[in-house]
């Protein structure tokens, strides 16, 4: 069973990386919508170093509005970016405030 599911929203962990990793850093810190599951997969920092036999986990397909990417983002409210996070730099977010 995944922890996130299509449709949760989560937050892309702000943390930094002394090795190889896929996340992005105008992700971290973010909040996006899970849009797509992928299955297990050696992650990224154990691929770098050639360790195919290394420690695996899911990854999702995170959606990002780009204005919350970027607060100086002039193109359209709906445009958007999707990005490919691993389980472990993900957490639930926050709830929206009404």
């Amino acid at each position: 069973m995944t922890k996130f599911q299509i449709g949760d929203r989560v937050t892309v962990r702000d943390a930094t990386s002394m090795f190889h990793t896929r996340t992005q850093a105008y992700t971290r810190g973010r909040t996006g919508v899970v849009v797509e599951h992928r299955p297990e997969w050696v992650i990224p920092e154990d691929e770098a170093w050639g360790r195919e036999d290394g420690r695996k986990e899911p990854f999702y397909v995170v959606r990002f509005l780009q204005r919350d990417l970027w607060p100086k983002y002039t193109g359209f409210d709906a445009d958007t970016l999707e990005t490919e996070c691993s389980e472990r730099w993900l957490e639930p977010a926050e709830e929206e405030p009404k």
